[in-house]
């Protein structure tokens, strides 16, 4: 019994857990019969799971722990136990040697053929964890890769070659080629280089924050004009501000770069966006929300029509929350158009198209084509302009339900935007579902976290004077010292209901709204941030770094 009970079909626990309906296994399954692939392939493919629940799920069943490979560092001797094939043909990431087990991160459901295959190749009991198949791939080429390619010492003798290359005869691509994977290795989204008066700068920004990460010569500063040119940009021109693209694949992955320039005193400084073509749709509980607010998000993307704005910084994640929330949807069911600049995730369910300015394809028109589709959804990357607004809300009241992002600093605040952007305040009322307004703080690193007593200071500021144990991260190889590793929601939830409808209708004072929002239960940006603050998720430090130190009353 236990062993039926155990091995239940993948499709039924998926079942189970109210991930998916008979409907989505039907599908699936036609669509194994071409593909071939394994029916969890097939769900995280079209979107109906993510990775995470699949791994998950099947870990539960199994008894075996989930790890995040994402948060570990695996060390080099044991690395070297395994060869590198051997870890991909078999999914499988040695991770540490402890108390006389090799443990393992492994992306399928075990059989004695592998812990047999790593008991002999190592003579230690193997400790099984389950990871999602992609990272655990991603990991074994970044460990392995640069176990046997040390990009710092990599770059250093470039930069040494390069100093004494007086005829400047050495090109610089080297150079680039190993920038760039050291931004990759350090989970950089941005990298900045700064001519400098004696010297050129160039820093990561990781989890949001500039990190400096090394100095170039002067002389070196002809990097710019490298990069400059594989991004197509005009290199002559050093008196004005370019913008350029272009693609590289690094550790068998595919980025796409956007290469920005400004001039400064000292030359053109050169900023290069890092964005993946291929990243992993998460789930909201994965992004940071709270459980008790998740359900609240799915009901405000499961009404059949009207607005739902993201709103926050650029950078703070709201296209991934936008994607979470489309996964709620039934996709079977219904028809979902998109128009994005750039298309950020792929789900073969969805029509997703590019925004092409030079050929007159942008937000607003593309809403117009979209009604002519028969739609049932329709996501527009950014409210932009009075246009687009105008269009969202009239395809957002004729039976469409329309997602979108917003730039305002709170939920609230996304009201007057609209009003400023020309929408009359009864339409504002007549369609708006609800706000999501968000941004990113940084997560204590799991592998340094220590438990310390706060100061005065800080139980002041969480206005919590009897607070006696807060959290933080020492810093330690995983987090490259810095005591953070990844990146969590702070958020604020405003569904709009009949009477906030009213209210936004009669144009009464901000103010207003949002006191009658917290009679009905709504918490703001800052409330959620303390939460996680004492909670151990995040740190009092990035609290103020990302909120600021004024609280609101």
């Amino acid at each position: 019994m236990t062993n039926e009970k155990k091995r239940k079909p993948l499709g039924e626990l998926l079942k189970e857990k109210d991930l998916i309906r008979n409907e989505h296994i039907k599908f699936a399954l036609q669509e194994q019969k071409i593909t071939k692939e394994k029916l969890g392939e097939v769900l995280e493919r079209l979107g109906f799971v993510t990775q995470y629940d699949v791994v998950t799920t099947l870990a539960e069943q199994e008894g075996i722990p989930y790890i995040d490979v994402d948060e570990i560092l695996s060390k080099e001797d044991v690395l070297r136990l395994f060869n590198k094939n051997l870890c991909l043909n078999n999914t499988f990431l040695p991770i540490r040697v402890l108390d006389r087990s090799m443990e393992v991160a492994s992306a399928t459901v075990l059989d004695d053929r592998l812990g047999q295959l790593i008991s002999r190749q190592t003579g230690l009991k193997p400790k099984f964890y389950l990871s999602e198949r992609r990272k655990i791939i991603n990991a074994i080429n970044k460990f392995y890769y640069f176990m046997e390619n040390p990009v710092e010492k990599l770059i250093e003798t470039e930069v040494n070659l390069l100093s004494q290359d007086v005829e400047m005869a050495r090109g610089m691509d080297n150079l680039v080629k190993y920038v760039l994977q050291l931004a990759v290795k350090m989970r950089a989204t941005d990298i900045h280089i700064r001519p400098m008066e004696r010297s050129v700068s160039v820093a990561f920004r990781v989890d949001g924050v500039l990190t400096p990460v090394l100095s170039l010569p002067t002389p070196l500063k002809r990097i710019i004009s490298s990069i400059k040119m594989r991004a197509e940009m005009d290199i002559a021109e050093q008196r004005l501000p370019q913008d350029g693209r272009f693609s590289a694949t690094i550790l068998n992955n595919d980025f796409d770069f956007r290469v920005s320039t400004v001039v400064s005193p000292y030359g053109e400084n050169i900023v290069l966006r890092i964005l993946p073509t291929e990243s992993a749709i998460m789930g909201m509980g994965q992004l940071g929300f709270f459980e008790e607010d998740i359900q609240k998000v799915d009901n405000m993307f499961n009404e059949p029509f009207g607005i739902i704005l993201l709103t926050g910084p650029t950078g703070s994640g709201k296209s991934t929350t936008l994607y979470a929330g489309i996964r709620s949807l039934d996709l079977l069911e219904k028809n979902v158009l998109t128009v994005e600049d750039p298309i950020e995730y792929s789900l073969p369910l969805l029509r997703q198209t590019q925004v092409n300015e030079k050929a007159g394809y942008n937000f607003a028109n593309a809403i117009r084509y979209f009604l002519r589709h028969d739609p049932d959804v329709i996501l527009v990357g950014e409210i932009r302009d009075s246009e687009t607004a105008a269009t969202a809300i009239t395809a957002s009241t004729t039976g469409h339900l329309v997602l979108s992002t917003l730039h305002t600093n709170n939920a609230v605040g996304a009201i007057p935007r609209l009003r400023d952007l020309g929408i009359r305040p009864f339409l504002i009322a007549d369609s708006l579902i609800g706000v999501v307004s968000q941004r990113l703080i940084r997560r204590i690193c799991s592998a340094c976290k220590e438990e310390y007593e706060p100061s005065e200071w800080e139980r002041e500021y969480l206005k919590d004077p009897s607070i006696t144990t807060l959290y933080r991260g020492k810093g330690c190889e995983v987090c490259n010292g810095s005591g953070y590793f990844g990146r969590t929601l702070v958020y604020e939830l405003l569904p709009i209901d009949k009477e906030l409808s009213l209210l936004i209708n009669r144009e009464v004072e901000l103010d207003q709204i949002t006191e009658r929002a917290k009679e009905k239960g709504f918490v703001d940006i800052f409330d959620i941030t303390v939460a996680k603050v004492k909670q151990g998720i995040t740190t009092v430090e990035d609290a103020v770094r990302t909120m600021g130190h004024l609280r609101q009353a």
